[in-house]
């Protein structure tokens, strides 16, 4: 009877446990200076490689940047200018590392210019880990304007989920509500073909926007096998002209993604200040057992807007 008590105890604590909701505070922010003062511009993307102590950040210009002997997110102003900058072709939404197969991975949207009267902008996915490259997912033209592929998140056993902004191909339509999220599985080599799991998009945060109001998700990580952070974002271009911003966590449930009742962290219930283009979001090294994840901004080209390159650190509750 104690036996199966004690099974029955381990198995209600289990339950718990994966049903717990992770909710985080603000622990730290940078905002650093407007262009062109600095290097750290146009940031798409940012992963940490543990093994290296390792920064990477990517922008959706084609600049790479690899920093070393990051301790707080005030280094990355301080340090911008010792950091490993590379010019590539390439103009990165997302980038993700999968240690255990020392796997780059990188979502890319880049526009295409055949001559000055005409352009094609297409969305894919890429890994290495040897090169050349392989596509995971290859060019398709974008879904919707601007729309494209902007989320990648890698779990433990190296499996890999990709997020579009709006929905694929058909689904980025204003009254629909239901996207699909994409789980491919590591293979010896390679990846296998891609799972499909529905999730619910907040189509209702710009409402008055005229190119928001398909909504967008920004980017994702991966806290286990089947749970997921998203971070949905929109421009309220025509309300508060504010972004407006939510991190959801979604748990598998058969083929869906069902979203926590609230989420676990929203940016517009009293944050100190306006945060701009909301675009890479990667776990921080945690602190004292307490999870941490830090999100950076895209200042977006132009040197008239006066926007600027945020980093943002959350701390589990």
């Amino acid at each position: 009877m104690k036996k199966l008590v004690l099974i029955l105890l381990t198995c209600f604590c289990f339950h718990f446990a994966q049903a717990q909701s992770l909710k985080f505070t603000l622990a730290d922010t940078a905002i650093l200076a407007k262009k062109p003062a600095g290097v750290l511009h146009g940031i798409s993307g940012i992963e940490y490689i543990p093994s290296k102590k390792q920064w990477h950040l990517a922008s959706d210009r084609g600049n790479y940047f690899i920093f070393d002997s990051i301790t707080n997110i005030h280094d990355f102003e301080k340090r911008q200018h010792l950091a490993v900058a590379k010019k590539t072709g390439y103009w990165f939404e997302a980038i993700r590392f999968d240690p255990r197969t020392s796997t780059f991975l990188f979502a890319i949207e880049n526009e295409y210019k055949p001559n000055k009267e005409t352009s094609d902008t297409t969305t894919y996915v890429s890994y290495y880990d040897s090169f050349p490259s392989n596509y995971l997912i290859p060019p398709m033209h974008l879904p919707a304007d601007n729309k494209g592929i902007e989320a990648i998140a890698v779990t433990d056993s190296g499996a890999v989920w990709i997020a579009p902004e709006a929905g694929w191909q058909g689904e980025t339509e204003v009254g629909n509500d239901t996207i699909h999220f994409w789980k491919y599985e590591r293979k010896k080599s390679g990846y296998s073909g891609p799972s499909s799991f529905s999730y619910v998009i907040d189509r209702s945060g710009c409402p008055l926007s005229a190119t928001e109001q398909r909504g967008g998700i920004s980017e994702i990580l991966a806290m286990d096998e089947n749970q997921l952070l998203v971070l949905e974002r929109c421009y309220d271009e025509k309300g508060t002209k504010k972004i407006k911003a939510k991190i959801w966590q979604a748990t598998v449930d058969g083929s869906q993604l069902k979203k926590d009742k609230n989420p676990s962290f929203d940016f517009n219930d009293h944050f100190p200040f306006t945060v701009d283009n909301l675009e890479g979001m990667s776990w921080w090294p945690d602190d004292n057992g307490k999870r941490q994840i830090v999100l950076v901004t895209d200042d977006n080209p132009g040197l008239k807007n006066n926007q600027r390159t945020q980093f943002i650190l959350l701390k589990e509750k």
